[in-house]
């Protein structure tokens, strides 16, 4: 239909404000610090319940003392490894004891990795799949029959501009993140009559722990960063939230956020 006029009231359809995120569930992977903690952030401010989960416990209750502060208290750290099934399958069940539902998946747990390909750890390379795919499926294989039984429910997947295009020593992470975009491709078609909306968020250089943990030396990171100005992460969960706020006949299938100069990922 494209951009055709339509006589809205014979389709008996009207624009509505925001979605209120007031009291809805939400569980957030990768939650201990960066994009996944401006999320959880940012959910509770909004006024959701909100499971924040990763492996270091300490980082999550950091960050829930700091809600608590706030007079956010409807926010609770789950300490798990994604790559585990019986321990996602317990943090979604310890969501569901508590507040009875899960409306929102914020799948955003993940790491990267910069090797030539003839290089590569192979065991380095088997957490990064594990983290980055498996996790997520095993993050969705638990998450969506409750939301799938409700009618109704949110799927936000944080994949990377390195699921779009690929770079020399990139390969190991890109091909993680082509795979992650087609699992919410798949997820996308797979549910799209079954109240269920999916967004991946693609995001360029964001000013977190994960050049560093990707092996880019400082001065690598301080060259580039002077170049371009990165994305906060907050930048990339206001990109979220505004998924997550459409009313609910608008689904935004994809959002590539990127800094305003950068062109291209790390050389």
């Amino acid at each position: 239909m494209g951009g055709c006029e339509m006589n809205l009231d014979d389709l008996e359809l009207s624009w509505n404000e925001k979605e209120s995120l007031i009291g809805k569930v939400a569980l957030v992977t990768g939650a201990s610090s960066g994009i996944g903690a401006s999320i959880a952030r940012k959910l509770a401010k909004r006024g959701a319940h909100v499971t924040v989960v990763a492996r270091r416990r300490d980082r999550l209750d950091e960050l829930v003392q700091e809600l608590h502060k706030e007079g956010l208290y409807e926010v609770m750290a789950v300490s798990a490894d994604i790559q585990k099934a019986e321990e996602v399958q317990h943090v979604v069940n310890k969501t569901i004891n508590r507040w009875g539902r899960l409306d929102i998946i914020v799948a955003n747990a993940g790491f990267g990795y910069r090797s030539p390909l003839v290089e590569v750890d192979l065991e380095r390379w088997e957490e990064l799949y594990r983290t980055n795919v498996h996790g997520l499926m095993l993050t969705l294989h638990y998450g969506l029959p409750p939301m799938l039984g409700q009618g109704k429910g949110d799927v936000i997947i944080i994949s990377s501009i390195a699921g779009k295009e690929v770079i020399a020593g990139g390969g190991p992470y890109s091909a993680t993140k082509y795979g992650v975009n087609a699992i919410a491709s798949a997820l996308r078609l797979e549910t799209i009559d079954q109240g269920i909306r999916v967004t991946t968020i693609q995001p360029g250089a964001v000013a977190t722990e994960f050049s560093q943990v990707a092996g880019y030396s400082e001065d690598e990171i301080r060259a580039f960063s002077s170049k371009v100005l990165p994305l906060h992460p907050d930048d990339v969960a206001e990109a979220a939230l505004y998924a997550l706020e459409q009313p609910e006949h608008v689904n935004i299938p994809e959002l590539t956020i990127m800094p305003s100069k950068q062109t291209q990922r790390f050389k």
